[in-house]
């Protein structure tokens, strides 16, 4: 007897879909008809159109037919955030566009750091869709929105210091009495006569702003008034160190001044040294050495002469250093003239020098905003008003605080539970309340793994003193707590201004009332000053380089087309240096024509420091438009920035994949170096869907380790498949990244105040933080073209240079897992490469096309 089988219906993906997203409309409008209830229905609706986005974005062609039949389209947009789409399809027309895209933007945010917290207890422990908003505006900010804050904050301060300096009357308006600050007034003439008719005290300060910016201009203002002065880096310089280190210097305070040499060419260093067991401390790197200094070891310039220097260098007479028969003196062109003599060190070897010690784990980097300096010190200035008002009838002195306190935004009991991730500061002395209810919002994007130790606090005179000093130059300054013999020891300042010259300051942590140091300094020895290489040095033979180059590369006939599926992008750096530049140059011209004649994929390159005579003189340069190619010139510049630019540049273009490059970067490519350049159009070949899992990748880098026997061996996979290793040690030289942005993914992009050795690793972890996964490709062999390094001088600097960037990297990625190597300088990954890539896939492999 036969069995009757009901047969179940079939249904399509888009239908699953279309049935899974009902229960997110069906959450939005209950929400919308009870939204009196409070923001529990609200919640639960986002939930559910997170949980539906999280799942659909994974299958962008099923996304893309379920928009379809809804009548929307997967734009760029929406390619970028599909919440936008999704939260407008789930809610009624009836709410604005702000509105929802407010809480897309939340919602993108959540995807990228909410990790397994369900999004209704993220919500809640965030602030809300408020809160969660502001963090995600913050999350998603962009180096290029920064700067144009900056910029604006640095014109408002223009315009405003110099209105204020410019009044049209002396005396003030008969009867009229308002707050503090600009005002809009109107005017009104007759009979010749010009008659203040009105005031309004109630304006936005938005709009005060607009009006601000519109008598500004667009010029972009002077870091310094002072900033087109002869010897004004010099000028700066000493102004940062007296500035910032006296004030609370207790002995002899003296600046050493000497010269040394690095890979790109003279510096001229200046370093505060005092007869004091434990101070604050500060040295200034000059990019553009003072000639005058070479070969003449440490030289000291005492405390007084530099005063007096600082003082007069306003002054409407111009300053020089000279090299005579008295030594070296710095000297004014006056009719009475100032000089101020340069001292041997050997003068003061019965002196006790010390000076700033290296200190160990940097942790808590953050940003000191130059608005927020300038509102702090305005604070301190106004505090400071107001206690001399309030005691201006008593005859004891008006009391001052000593210290800054570290504030948390969470209550105290909550620390031992999740340590906060922001930082404020508050003055910590609870009788002085002029000061203690005013804030000092110096400090941003100041996040931390755990809390600072709250024994250590802020010398407030060397905080006050920092933030008058530091504001007047016009940068946002990147800083960090650090350690000594002891934790969370010091306040530190390490900023390379936008000429290349680079600040490094020291304030020690006080203990309580009795205002102990921490200790941060140690004895000053001067060290033997590098002499400079001979002028004599044998020069490189490049025609016979490029001879040998030519006879072991065998170009195709036809270059290996990869049908614009990969763009490269190349950042290169000139330095000043002639011997550096014109090796950098030679480099740079044979890797232009070794991609050019081997593939044709498009390259664009980011000419940072180059002059215009160098480019034309390029004759690469000038074929990269004939293949789809382009030059972006910019200024000197650190290398993240540059690598920035060129991240950016592949979001914004058509290319699935973009190759990120030094100017030193080619492969190997022969017969026992596997498919080298032809990889790229294998790649293009399979498909981009057929390497899903390889997020970006690089090339075997085979000075680290050896690979010619597994690489050859018999039996290997390499020969008939393309094949990823899971690794997160990827040579910097040549990354190649997916573009994120065209999958409707969030772009992996690195902080550009990441300014430690490590940038590559930087960027390989911060990948895996976003959930991308990161390999090495073994079909291919990296080749860096012969030249000097500019990383480290020694090797005991590049032992330090990397554990100060290593340090960095533990202080970011430290919740996930990452470690420093007991007693070491190196990275100990295990537990973050467990948390973060346990899941992922060991090995992705790929048939090669036939």
């Amino acid at each position: 007897m036969g069995k009757a089988v009901k047969k179940e219906p079939i249904v399509s993906t888009l239908e699953q879909y279309q049935s899974q997203f009902r229960s997110a409309v069906q959450a939005a409008t209950a929400f919308e008809k009870h939204e009196s209830q409070g923001q529990k229905l609200l919640y639960i609706a986002l939930e559910r159109i997170f949980a539906f986005g999280e799942e659909i974005r994974g299958d962008m062609k099923a996304f893309e037919e379920f928009l379809a039949a809804s009548g929307e389209s997967l734009n760029k947009v929406t390619k970028a955030n599909p919440y936008n789409a999704l939260v407008g399809m789930a809610f009624s027309s009836t709410r604005s566009k702000s509105w929802c895209s407010e809480r897309a933007n939340v919602l993108l945010y959540a995807s990228e750091t909410a990790g397994d917290t369900p999004l209704v207890d993220w919500l809640e422990n965030g602030g809300g869709v408020s809160g969660r908003y502001a963090e995600a505006v913050q999350h998603f900010a962009r180096p290029a929105a920064g700067k144009a804050a900056s910029l604006r904050s640095s014109r408002l301060a223009s315009i405003t210091s110099r209105l204020q300096q410019a009044r049209v009357v002396t005396e003030a308006l008969p009867g009229v009495t308002l707050a503090n600050g600009f005002h809009r007034s109107l005017l009104f003439s007759e009979g010749g006569q010009t008659f203040l008719v009105h005031v309004r005290d109630e304006d936005d300060q938005k709009i005060i702003e607009k009006y601000l910016l519109e008598v500004a201009g667009n010029a972009t203002p002077n870091n310094h008034p002072l900033a087109d002065r002869q010897l004004y880096p010099l000028f700066r310089a000493i102004d940062l160190i007296l500035g910032t280190c006296i004030p609370s210097h207790k002995g002899t305070g003296l600046i050493a001044i000497w010269n040394e040499v690095e890979d790109n060419g003279a510096l001229t260093k200046l370093r505060f040294l005092s007869s004091a067991h434990s101070f604050t401390n500060a040295t200034v790197t000059l990019k553009a050495a003072l000639p005058e200094l070479d070969g003449q070891g440490y030289l000291i310039l005492d405390s007084e002469d530099a005063e007096m220097f600082r003082e007069r260098f306003a002054d409407d007479h111009s300053w020089r250093v000279e090299a005579g028969d008295e030594g070296i003196v710095i000297v004014d062109d006056a009719k009475s003239q100032t000089r101020l003599k340069l001292r041997p060190i050997a003068n003061y070897a019965d002196a006790k020098l010390r000076q700033g010690k290296k200190l160990g784990r940097r942790t808590r980097h953050f940003v000191a905003t130059c608005e927020g300096m300038k509102a702090s010190a305005k604070n301190l200035e106004t505090a400071a008003n107001l206690s001399k008002l309030r005691n201006k009838d008593r005859l004891t002195d008006v009391v001052k605080p000593k210290r800054f306190k570290w504030l948390y935004p969470s209550q105290p009991e909550d620390l031992l539970e999740e340590p906060p991730r922001k930082v404020t500061l508050e003055v910590g002395v609870a009788d002085v309340a002029a000061y203690s209810m005013l804030s000092y919002p110096f400090l941003s994007r100041a996040e931390m793994v755990e809390p600072i130790d709250p024994q250590m606090e802020l010398s407030f005179v060397d905080i006050a003193a920092f933030l008058k000093v530091a504001s007047a130059y016009a940068e946002d300054l990147n800083g960090y707590i650090a350690d000594s013999d002891v934790r969370d020891a010091a306040f530190c300042i390490d900023h390379i201004f936008g000429d290349g010259d680079r600040f490094e300051y020291v304030s020690p942590m006080v203990l309580g009332v009795s205002m102990a140091r921490t200790k941060v300094c140690e004895d000053f020895t001067a060290a033997p000053v590098m002499p400079q290489a001979p002028a004599t040095s044998r020069p490189r033979d490049y025609s016979l380089i490029e001879a040998n180059r030519r006879k072991k590369t065998n170009f195709p006939a036809i270059p290996s087309s990869s049908g614009r599926v990969f763009g490269a992008f190349i950042t290169s750096f000139m330095p000043d240096d002639a011997e550096l530049k014109a090796a950098r140059k030679f480099n740079f011209e044979w890797q232009l024509e070794w991609w050019r004649r081997m593939t044709d994929i498009p390259v664009h390159v980011i000419a940072s420091n180059w002059a215009d005579e160098e480019v034309a003189a390029s004759t690469e340069l000038d074929r990269l438009s004939d293949h789809g190619g382009s030059i972006t010139r910019v200024g000197p510049r650190i290398l993240i920035e540059n690598r920035i630019d060129c991240l950016n540049q592949l979001y914004a273009s058509d290319f699935d994949w973009g190759i990120i490059m030094d100017d030193d970067a080619v492969l190997m490519q022969a017969e026992n170096h596997n498919s080298s350049y032809r990889l790229f159009a294998e790649m293009a070949a399979n498909g981009i869907s057929a390497y899903d899992g390889v997020d970006l990748f690089a090339p075997i880098y085979g000075r680290k380790a050896p690979f010619n026997d597994e690489l050859n061996g018999p039996g290997n996979p390499y020969a008939d498949n393309h094949v990823f290793k899971k690794s997160t040690d990827l040579k910097g030289s040549m990354i190649v990244v997916r573009n994120f942005v065209k999958e409707g993914k969030a772009p992996l992009l690195p902080d550009p105040n990441f300014r430690c050795h490590g940038e590559d690793t930087y960027l390989t972890l911060k990948a895996v933080s976003m959930g991308y996964s990161p390999m090495t490709s073994w079909n291919m062999v990296l080749e860096e073209l012969a030249g000097d390094s500019t990383f480290a001088t020694t090797d005991d600097d590049r032992t330090e240079k990397m554990r100060e960037g290593h340090e960095r990297l533990v202080s970011e990625f430290g919740h996930l897992g990452l470690r420093m190597k007991p007693n070491s300088h190196a990275l100990d990954k295990r537990e973050f490469e467990k948390q973060s890539l346990g899941g992922k896939a060991k090995q992705v492999s790929v048939p090669k096309p036939r």
